[in-house]
């Protein structure tokens, strides 16, 4: 377990790649309907996420499922990567939320110089803790494609969760956030 600025960050191997996959946990100080009103606008997440280049919705399936689009920055001399996810939110048993996405590489064709992930899984679980204050779970599972050798990918897989949910625990803060509320979501 690495910490850093109230981030937990867990790491472990799983036999879909030989990539790690991370487990990464914050406290936010915002209600879930906040913190899943940030998740729900895809077309801004290339303003918070991690090297997130270009990010969105390619097709809507309903108000809690569509396919998810995302490219991102990839230093040089690798080429950048691409993903594309069915995106499904879900409320949990215990009351949580998880915003789970599913990699499915071959819903639109891949484009050129730009690497398609040919497995993702991630998971963005909301548990509220008490009134204002939610605690965040992030979970990634990834195979790169491409040539990067695994070795290096694992000495720095931590550092993109880690920057993502500093960058969440910022963006949950702006004021077109605030009013969401969870009945807008999932209306009773």
């Amino acid at each position: 377990m690495k910490q850093q600025k109230g981030i937990s960050v867990y790491i472990r191997s799983v036999p879909e790649t030989p990539i790690n996959a991370i487990k990464a946990t914050t406290t936010v100080n915002c209600d879930m309907a906040t913190a899943l009103a940030v998740i729900l606008d895809a077309e801004n997440h290339s303003n918070w996420m991690f090297q997130s280049k270009n990010a969105g919705v390619i097709e809507q399936i309903s108000d809690t499922s569509w396919y998810y689009y995302a490219q991102t920055r990839t230093p040089w001399p690798a080429f950048d990567r691409d993903f594309v996810s069915k995106i499904s939110v879900h409320r949990n048993s215990d009351k949580s939320i998880s915003v789970i996405g599913v990699g499915i590489p071959d819903h639109i064709p891949e484009k050129e110089n730009i690497v398609r992930l040919p497995y993702s899984l991630s998971e963005w679980r909301f548990t509220s803790l008490r009134p204002g204050t939610t605690c965040v779970e992030l979970y990634l599972s990834v195979d790169v494609g491409g040539s990067l050798p695994t070795w290096i990918i694992n000495m720095f897989i931590t550092r993109g969760p880690s920057q993502t949910l500093i960058n969440f625990s910022i963006e949950v803060q702006k004021e077109k956030y605030r009013k969401a509320k969870m009945s807008d979501i999932f209306p009773e």
